[in-house]
């Protein structure tokens, strides 16, 4: 098949840590932001295929910019999105199948605040890196109002399912489907010689492309490729491909490309719909083997997941029953609290485990601040989780009468009946 189209999509690869210690990270992430949009308002009123655009990749380091920029950013921000000239799109972070159902729908909240506080339009979903993802992950999507996700594996150690690049409708427990693309490693753009040399693009990577998709049998006469800039993981906003795309079509080079947003692809996809397979089941994955050399901090985090579980159970029977109304604390800094959890624990099982250097410098000081850092999701929620559950029974406690002094207070989360046995307490 001919290929007629190649949207290449331009976005920051979020590595919380990796390449910078987390906090650096985030401020990093910030500037990045930034930088997009002055070079998405520079370029606004020009309307050709290489006009720049801007994906962000993920939510979270979204929420930390629109809290901190200057309104008048943000207003610019927000007018560009509208005009399709930046899109969001709607993962928290780069997650793995530690996120089990419950922890993926905690992770769509921040959704929400987008769409409600922002006026965003949130359609389409993007996860790089990890290999695999759980399969309730298709409806939980589906039920956050996302139709398109696009998966961009890499397979440093793990790998890919079926001849990729492919496009596929994934169809989740429920039996919906969601338009889904499995895609080349989110680097290729610019490893491919986009944004770089045109004759070594056309002399050279282009040809092997299109042996690759001759090879594979592609039969779509689109395609997707994703790019970063040339720093590398966590860099900045990339010029240069404004310049290369309009060059190279003004030449009247084959195939067209198009620097686009997500939302310009599914929709060019969807055309193609009727002809795309489906494939039902879990999406399993190779990349998160780096948890297991924190098996303790990765049994304490899921053990906060839990214990949070508890105390909305408790927090909520007590507000069903009537009984929270004259409490300020749980009207107030439960929430606050529980969101606090919540975002440590998704930081916690997100896919960044070790600097860059750890294997090469194991007991270098960039291995060790960044391990300190990650860390600190999983105790921070262990913290905030335990303080919950217990400020929770107690006050359940205060409801209850007690009988006589050997009377124990037994609460049991669960919809369902349950037999235990174990030691109680001195």
């Amino acid at each position: 098949m001919t290929i007629e189209t190649i949207y290449l999509i331009h976005h920051s690869h979020t590595d919380i840590g990796y390449t910078h210690d987390q906090p650096i990270v985030f401020d990093l992430h910030e500037r990045f932001i930034s930088e997009a949009v002055g070079l998405a308002h520079r370029y606004a009123a020009q309307e050709s295929d290489g006009a720049f655009r801007w994906t962000v990749e993920t939510t979270h380091v979204l929420k930390r910019w629109l809290d901190h920029a200057p309104q008048s950013e943000i207003d610019t921000f927000l007018a560009l999105e509208k005009a399709g000239r930046i899109e969001v799109t709607g993962m928290f972070a780069n997650v793995t199948p530690l996120y089990d159902t419950g922890e993926l729908i905690e992770s769509m909240q921040l959704l929400r605040t987008l769409r409600n506080d922002y006026g965003l339009t949130i359609r389409h979903a993007m996860n790089c890196d990890v290999n695999g993802e759980n399969w309730p992950l298709v409806d939980v999507l589906l039920d956050a109002g996302i139709t398109g996700f696009s998966m961009a594996i890499n397979t440093h150690f793990g790998g890919y399912p079926f001849a990729r690049p492919n496009a596929f409708k994934w169809e989740g427990p429920s039996g919906r489907t969601i338009l889904t693309w499995n895609g080349w490693p989110y680097d290729h753009g610019w490893r491919f010689g986009i944004g770089r040399d045109e004759e070594e693009f056309a002399a050279t990577w282009w040809p092997r492309i299109q042996a690759r998709l001759d090879e594979i049998g592609y039969d779509l006469p689109i395609l997707m490729i994703q790019s970063y800039h040339p720093f590398g993981d966590n860099g900045s906003a990339f010029e240069g491909f404004v310049a290369f795309i309009d060059g190279w079509n003004a030449a009247g080079k084959t195939p067209r490309i198009r620097l686009a947003t997500p939302a310009e692809w599914w929709q060019a996809l969807a055309h193609h719909g009727d002809r795309l397979p489906v494939h039902r089941g879990d999406w399993t994955d190779y990349w998160n083997f780096g948890a297991i050399s924190s098996a303790r901090e990765q049994r304490i985090n899921r053990t906060s997941r839990a214990q949070l579980r508890t105390a909305d159970a408790l927090t909520g029977g007590l507000h069903a029953a009537g009984l929270d109304a004259h409490d300020p604390w749980l009207r107030g800094r439960y929430q606050r609290y529980r969101e606090g959890a919540w975002q440590n624990i998704l930081l916690w099982d997100e896919h960044t485990w070790g600097a860059d250097t750890a294997v090469r410098l194991p007991h270098g000081e960039d291995t060790w601040a960044q391990w300190f850092h990650k860390a600190q999701y999983a105790y921070n929620a262990r913290s905030l989780s335990l303080l919950l559950q217990r400020d929770g029974v107690a006050e359940l406690a205060r409801y209850v009468t007690r009988e006589d002094d050997d009377s124990v207070l037994v609460f049991n989360p669960l919809p369902w009946t349950r037999t235990l046995a174990g030691p109680l307490p001195p």
